[in-house]
């Protein structure tokens, strides 16, 4: 924690999503395989070497001086205790799932999916991705905000039966879909809540939700009902705010999303954040937007500067608002550059 500064991080997060006026925005900068390449790292090195990646996650947030610390985690490692799951590994970047575990109908019924809890048969699980939450979490003396970490319901549900199959589930055979989300929501509730004991937030990216791949019936009937009692246990058992992202334009199911009771709604570039703004209103807090990879990326610190301060102007005069980039920062992003949107962040002061 800066010294100068009237608040916490933890402080300060508390403020924002239950309206209360924080001291200055707080600043998230999403970045994940980041970490390791602008610390000097290649992923395929570090990206089960949960000590190594803890490290550097404090190092490169000492240096950027973000709120949240936010550690790399090798995200299909969530589905590679699953038999037959097939997974690539590329040296510079993220794996990707590469088949479906639900490939005929009837598996969905006859086959299960291994218990988060059991150590034996959640092995990559914890490799990939619990184990570097713990040991950020437990070598963490920034004051920085760590979290707990899954794909979202309705993605974790595209990445077992395939994206396009489920979707055409919904639509054909929405009673196998409804068997789908309630074994993915089964798995999101176990690999969140081991991830997120000890934890200040719960990070919950969910991609297929977006407006830009299902409409706001879909989201009604196929995600809601799943993320709504979800988020209802973790708040009421973990006692943390629940930070949900979504890829792409969130306009079409934003009311949508607002009433499953996420405290915070994380937005991709993709949309426009003063529109985001009036949609849902001044009690709701909001999370993003400066593109990630044309001002992040290739902008310089003069334009990062100003893109955030326009975010801010435009959704987070009233404090309920968190400044980030719209979506994870590019993992060829530099730290000066991510260090001028967190200055510009905590340039911005609230009075009260």
């Amino acid at each position: 924690m800066d010294k100068m500064e009237r608040m916490t991080p933890k402080e300060r997060l508390d403020a924002v999503v239950k309206g209360k006026l924080p001291d200055r925005v707080p600043v998230h900068d999403v970045s994940c395989i980041t970490v390791a390449k602008a610390m000097g790292y290649v992923w395929k090195d570090v990206r089960y070497d949960a000590k190594k990646l803890a490290g550097l996650a404090i190092e490169y947030n000492r240096k950027t001086g973000s709120d949240f610390c936010f550690g790399a985690l090798e995200t299909p490692s969530m589905f590679m205790d699953l038999p037959g799951m097939e997974i690539s590994q590329p040296d510079d970047n993220y794996g990707n799932v590469l088949n479906s575990y639900f490939t005929e109908p009837e598996d969905i019924d006859s086959k299960e999916l291994y218990d988060p809890y059991d150590l034996k048969e959640s092995e990559w699980l914890r490799k990939g991705i619990v184990d570097t939450i713990i040991a950020v979490r437990e070598i963490n003396d920034t004051g920085a905000l760590t979290s707990g970490w899954s794909w979202g319901p309705i993605t974790t549900a595209g990445f077992l039966r395939g994206v396009e199959t489920f979707l055409m589930d919904t639509v054909l055979e929405p009673e196998l879909a409804h068997k789908v989300m309630k074994k993915s929501t089964a798995l999101v509730d176990g690999v969140m809540r081991i991830g997120s004991e000890g934890g200040d937030y719960i990070w919950l990216p969910d991609p297929t939700a977006s407006g830009t791949v299902i409409n706001a019936q879909t989201f009604d009937e196929f995600c809601a009902p799943y993320l709504s009692k979800t988020v209802k246990d973790w708040k009421a058992d973990l006692k943390v705010p629940v930070i949900y992202h979504v890829c792409g334009d969130t306009i079409p199911v934003m009311k949508e999303i607002v009433a499953t009771g996420v405290d915070v709604l994380s937005l991709d570039h993709a949309v426009d954040i003063a529109e985001a703004r009036s949609i849902v209103g001044n009690d709701f807090t909001l999370f993003g937007n400066v593109h990630p990879i044309t001002t992040l990326w290739n902008g310089t610190p003069a334009d990062i500067r100003r893109e955030s301060l326009e975010c801010i102007q435009k959704a987070g005069l009233n404090g309920r608002f968190i400044l980030s980039g719209g979506c994870e920062v590019t993992r060829d992003t530099s730290i000066e550059n991510v260090r001028a949107m967190v200055d510009a962040g905590k340039s911005h002061k609230y009075k009260g």
